[in-house]
């Protein structure tokens, strides 16, 4: 990831905006290829709740916001367990709305058409290996975005789960994109005889969770035996 020093990220900012630059064509011209040079040549770090406000650009042009998604190559989003940054936004969504405000957001990651690489790292406490339930309930509640997202992007998209322990200064993380594949019919093998392991356990329950007609658990069900069916 690039590291830019605060005078020359200042410099870039003035050289992205017509209000600095000037609205006339050379202005318009300069400020053009400016933000061609800072969307295509850095990597960009945001939590999924910023993610509007970067690929909505709203001080690039006197015109209206400009819409950069075709211009970003290199992009990570973090998506936290808990929404601790965003209580406001929460507090005002319609009850009946379908989906959640993280699902929302990641959406916008559809739009990079030009993507060299896709990030998606969810932080938070927890197993590293997405086995404990608030992170299961998030795997659950992004499941269906992040499956859009391999199958638009393939192997230019990564997920994983990332924490920081007290006093590390490396972050440690875990691959959690297999938990995308189809699983194996050995696998349904192996949780009928209950010696399934948990990445064949999470792709069966994922291939549950993203399935566009949910299936129907009959009340001499379980819920393990209802996806094997």
């Amino acid at each position: 990831m690039r590291i830019t020093s605060i005078p020359r990220l200042r410099r870039c900012l003035i050289l992205r905006q017509e209000y600095f630059i000037g609205a006339d064509a050379v202005g318009r011209q300069i400020v053009g290829e400016a933000r061609k040079v800072y969307y295509t040549q850095n990597t960009f770090a945001v939590r999924s709740h910023w993610l509007r406000e970067l690929v909505h650009d709203e001080l690039a042009s006197d015109d209206g916001p400009v819409h950069v998604e075709p211009l970003v190559r290199r992009m990570v989003v973090t998506v936290d367990l808990r929404h601790v940054y965003d209580v406001d936004r929460h507090a005002s969504k319609p009850e009946d709305k379908e989906q959640s405000e993280v699902v929302d957001d990641l959406e916008h990651l559809l739009e990079f058409e030009n993507a060299e690489w896709i990030g998606i790292e969810i932080r938070g406490d927890g197993a590293l290996d997405g086995s404990d339930l608030l992170t299961q309930q998030k795997i659950k509640e992004i499941c269906k975005i992040v499956k859009k997202l391999i199958d638009l992007f393939q192997d230019l998209v990564t997920i994983r789960k990332v924490q920081r322990k007290p006093g590390d200064y490396y972050n440690t993380f875990h691959d959690l994109k297999s938990y995308w594949k189809k699983p194996a019919v050995q696998a349904e093998e192996n949780l009928r005889r209950c010696r399934a392991s948990f990445e064949e356990l999470m792709q069966i329950q994922i291939e549950e969770w993203t399935r566009e007609v949910p299936k129907v658990i009959t009340a001499d069900q379980s819920y393990w035996e209802s996806l094997l069916d």
